[in-house]
């Protein structure tokens, strides 16, 4: 999983970082509450662990940003010294998923995570081929997607980006994601050659402007989502 950290113990936090990469999660660390807010505009994560006190804008206010704001369902987990148990309460009612208190409890704290990440595997599962979309059957052996009864080769990355978006339709998944999963690093030179493949993929698929089931369509400055179309909608750009 890709994790964002909000913690502004220094020591605390290279100890969950350290813990969370070797259980093979990738970690982004932000020291206070107005850095995460920054990065929740530029990168994708597929879950939050947050301290409740920490410079500028606190856990809760950015729990609150994520659920009422920006609509976030990722999964929440506190680590905090805030224990008591109106706390906790409070926590869990303004949408966190889990709550830890410190100091950090090393094999707890993981199976907490672990808990967590096999609960988004039984709701999103991945990995798997078949009809990820009404319509839409992928094979990883062949790198085909059979649209509608028509089969469709794709070149690695095509077959690897188009994958991503249906697996995580109607999520908005950053540019900056994008390219660290496909192509393995964010550069500034790659970001041409991810508009491309967008560009390809579109057409190949069926799922551009004027499709009339699902369509990737841009989130400005942000990234790409992959949407479904309700019955009789009209066409957007």
């Amino acid at each position: 999983m890709h994790i964002a950290l909000l913690e502004d113990e220094i020591s605390l936090s290279q100890e969950v970082q350290d813990l969370l990469t070797q259980a093979g999660h990738s970690v982004v660390h932000f020291a206070d509450g107005h850095q995460i807010m920054q990065g929740l505009r530029k990168d994708t994560f597929d879950l939050f662990v947050l301290d409740w006190q920490v410079p500028g804008p606190s856990g809760m206010d950015v729990l609150s940003h994520m659920r009422d704001v920006l609509k976030l369902t990722v999964p929440v987990i506190f680590l905090t010294s805030h224990s008591a148990e109106d706390q906790i309460v409070q926590a869990l009612s303004a949408g966190a998923d889990d709550y830890c208190v410190k100091p950090l409890r090393a094999y707890e704290f993981l199976a907490r995570i672990g808990a967590l990440q096999r609960r988004m595997s039984l709701t999103n599962p991945t990995g798997q081929d078949g009809e990820l979309s009404p319509g839409y059957v992928f094979d990883s052996i062949n790198r085909t997607v059979t649209v509608h009864g028509q089969r469709v080769t794709l070149t690695e990355k095509e077959y690897l980006l188009s994958r991503l978006f249906f697996e995580n339709a109607e999520r908005p998944i950053a540019r900056n994601r994008l390219m660290k999963d496909i192509w393995g690093h964010e550069e500034a030179t790659l970001s041409r050659t991810l508009d491309v493949h967008i560009s390809w993929i579109r057409r190949k698929l069926n799922i551009g402007a004027n499709s009339d089931q699902v369509r990737l369509v841009v989130v400005h400055g942000y990234g790409y989502r992959l949407m479904k179309i309700p019955p009789h909608s009209g066409s957007t750009t």
